[in-house]
């Protein structure tokens, strides 16, 4: 037996199980630090924004990481996909466990409506 289900009931369930799989109460975030031996900068790098659940350990804590376009150097294939949202592999393999990459387009919608960042592209890594 086939079952069709529409793609608009489809991103509902998909960000219902995104919701349950991050708590967006539980969620913090942080500008990594930042230095930069070519030209001496030293302070918080506001081109990315590292998500992490809970009180912040270190920078492999991440669930997700935002990135604007400003982080990437001219010419490269990722200044033409920002801004982006990295999603901890843990996440990511999970999620493509279940829905392939029809993920996505709902975690894109549901991480702008909660943290108010652009989005152009939404990948696991």
């Amino acid at each position: 037996m086939k079952y069709i289900i529409s793609e608009n009931r489809l991103d509902a369930f998909i960000t219902d199980y995104i919701n349950k799989m991050f708590d967006v109460d539980d969620i913090n975030s942080t500008h990594p630090y930042e230095y930069n031996d070519e030209t001496g900068y030293e302070g918080d790098d506001f081109t990315r924004v590292q998500f992490y659940i809970g009180d912040y350990i270190d920078e492999d804590e991440a669930c997700f990481r935002w990135y604007d376009c400003d982080y990437f150097d001219e010419g490269t294939s990722a200044k033409d996909k920002c801004p982006m949202v990295m999603v901890d592999s843990d996440y990511a393999k999970t999620l493509d466990g279940y829905f392939d990459d029809t993920w996505h387009e709902p975690f894109k919608k549901w991480f702008i409506n909660h943290f108010e960042l652009p989005v152009k592209t939404v990948d696991g890594y």
